[in-house]
């Protein structure tokens, strides 16, 4: 008996949704592209061959903690909708009563903003250090192992010398620049 059209599209729907449902509990991308060396316990720290474009940060960590993640959002989300449901007198008391309603969330929304403010701030001052490096040493070092052959001509801010042993923040932009 030759399968129809309507029969194989329930199929392939049927497939997808449990591809989808083992990649969500198995913490892996939704996409099913597999785009760093992370495993369900243990994170990524490099990229696959072969992978183009943009690797997200989420890609990087391990699938216990995507799985913690997307569980704790969707738990969110269906406590929220049971609330609804089951107080339905309550919502919508807090719908007819919208300036009472949005009070809370005003002042709140002025302390989470204030802690956000600060968060970013500390989070500026505790990772400076870690952005210097990346600044002076690690994107210099892959630009040059990058591009090997480029051309004398084209180095540019090449450090200057200086008596100082390179202290200085001076830089030589000259085209016979050392690379």
């Amino acid at each position: 008996m030759a399968q129809t059209k309507f029969d194989r599209q329930v199929e392939e729907t049927a497939e997808a949704l449990m591809f989808g449902i083992g990649r969500f509990l198995g913490g892996r991308d939704m996409d099913g592209i597999k785009r760093t060396d992370a495993t369900f316990w243990h994170p990524g720290t490099r990229v696959l061959p072969k992978v183009e474009g943009r690797v997200s940060r989420s890609s990087y960590r391990a699938g216990w903690q995507r799985l913690v993640f997307r569980m704790s959002f969707l738990s969110a989300a269906g406590g929220g909708g049971f609330w609804g449901w089951e107080n339905q007198e309550r919502a919508r008391d807090l719908i007819e009563h919208r300036d009472a309603t949005l009070q809370t969330p005003q002042t709140g929304g002025i302390g989470a903003a204030s802690a956000a403010a600060s968060g970013s701030l500390v989070y500026g001052l505790l990772t400076r250090e870690r952005r210097e490096l990346m600044r002076e040493w690690v994107v210099p070092l892959h630009q040059a192992l990058a591009h090997p052959a480029r051309r004398q001509t084209e180095c540019a801010y090449a450090p200057d010398y200086r008596p100082d042993h390179g202290r200085s923040a001076h830089y030589n932009t000259s085209p016979r620049a050392v690379c």
